[in-house]
């Protein structure tokens, strides 16, 4: 079954996304660079209407810079894994902000009820709660310090392991600089 998904695909500095995409790769088993998952899967929308209504819903929403310097532990007790998240300290209410904008009408079957959102990025995925305790302390006693920032969001459908980007809704532009 085809499922549909907003993430933020955010934009960093070269040396962080590469040490971003590379822990990642080793400790969670995720290829490709990191983001933020906006909306989750379980609308039954059509994938036309589903981006339209985020291109609808995402209007008027300037870019978002933030900054990653926390790490934290996150249990995920039903399969017995333990996630590693950094979670942004500087942009964490503007991002929760937009996750709860894209959540309205048809969308709104994509909450998930049994834990609230938390903006992250995951870095690692272990069935060992000491090693991820002991990496996300060594991250935050290390000083993990990484920003970015958002400029657009990603609408993709995953069927199986395939993921296929759908479209690209740009978020305003702020200042003069945005």
């Amino acid at each position: 079954m085809d499922t549909l998904e907003v993430i933020a695909r955010p934009h960093f500095q070269k040396a962080d996304l590469a040490w971003l995409t590379d822990i990642r790769a080793r400790r969670a088993g995720s290829r490709g660079p990191p983001y933020f998952t906006l909306v989750f899967h379980g609308t039954e929308m059509a994938p036309a209407a589903f981006v339209e209504q985020v291109r609808t819903l995402a209007a008027g929403i300037p870019r978002i810079r933030f900054r990653l310097r926390c790490a934290l532990v996150a249990p995920e007790p039903l399969v017995g894994r333990h996630h590693v998240f950094l979670v942004p300290d500087e942009g964490f209410g503007a991002i929760s902000k937009l996750y709860d904008a894209l959540h309205v009408g048809d969308i709104e079957v994509g909450l998930r009820f049994d834990s609230a959102y938390l903006p992250h990025i995951t870095v690692a995925t272990t069935d060992d709660y000491a090693a991820a305790r002991k990496l996300a302390q060594a991250l935050n006693l290390g000083g993990v310090d990484i920003s970015g920032h958002i400029d657009a969001l990603e609408v993709e459908r995953r069927s199986g392991d395939v993921v296929r980007k759908v479209a690209e809704i740009p978020l305003v532009k702020t200042g003069w600089f945005g």
